[in-house]
């Protein structure tokens, strides 16, 4: 099956999607996420990247506002996760790691740790909510981007591709009702199956190969031939009227030749 330019494009771009997928299942882990946040961003940019090189060809205004938008979540929920993470650390560090390690050093101090690390957590918490918000909408662009897009998206691939980038959808809708905090879990969930969902519909559209078209293969029809007519059989003799003997050249009579 011939791979269109476009088409090698948007499986790029569902890759890129999938390596920020496999980062999320990171993402929860405590200290580790300092790491892991900022490459996962660079990642986003990377799948934007080739959301870019698409739209240059296409001018698309719905492909163009999910860029816009997704950008604009990403980097919301790039600085909501570094405050969120700072701020939790230094609550651990007050009620845990200090009163441990640190009892009498630390202990005059935990009261103006604590406060602000409190008001850290909070902010970071309302500004990641404000990027799912936003991100919520970008999905809603990339679905109207594939609705329309026909010839990238045949029906045997349109439903597969759309139902994943509605998960995501409902999973950033889930961790912008965070609050709730069990929707962050089914959000995170949501989000995993999304991620890696849309880059398989991605993969499989490629490997279907187009139906082939069905030939008939005609038998040419010859001309239909004239049979041989039977030869005429002279039974008397056109001279004298005599009865001729069957095959005979003269007549046995008058003796002038047949014509058979």
């Amino acid at each position: 099956m011939t791979i269109s330019n476009l088409e090698m494009k948007w499986l790029n771009f569902t890759k890129s999607l999938r390596n920020v997928g496999v980062l999320l299942i990171f993402v929860m882990i405590p200290y580790l996420a300092f790491i892991i946040i900022p490459i996962q961003f660079i990642l986003t940019m990377v799948a934007l990247r080739d959301i870019n090189y698409i739209n240059h060809e296409l001018k698309d205004p719905y492909l163009n506002s999910f860029r816009s938008r997704y950008l604009t979540a990403s980097i919301f929920k790039l600085i909501g996760s570094i405050i969120v993470h700072v701020g939790a650390a230094l609550i651990s560090i007050v009620l845990i790691i200090g009163p441990i390690h640190f009892p009498f050093y630390l202990g005059p101090f935990s009261g103006w740790i604590f406060t602000p690390a409190i008001i850290l957590f909070i902010i970071g918490f309302v500004i990641m909510i404000i990027g799912s918000s936003v991100e919520v909408g970008a999905w809603d662009n990339l679905k109207l981007f594939i609705y329309h897009s026909k010839d990238m998206f045949p029906e045997r691939i349109k439903y597969d591709t759309t139902t994943m980038v509605e998960k995501l959808r409902s999973g950033a809708l889930s961790w912008a009702l965070g609050f709730l905090i069990i929707t962050i879990i089914i959000g995170w969930i949501l989000q995993l199956v999304g991620y890696f969902g849309l880059s398989n519909a991605a993969e499989r559209g490629m490997k279907i190969e187009p139906i082939a078209p069905v030939t008939q293969h005609f038998q040419p029809i010859s001309p239909p031939t004239q049979e041989q007519q039977p030869a005429r059989v002279i039974e008397f003799c056109p001279m004298c009227g005599a009865r001729v003997s069957e095959g005979a050249s003269y007549c046995g009579e008058c003796g002038v030749k047949i014509a058979n």
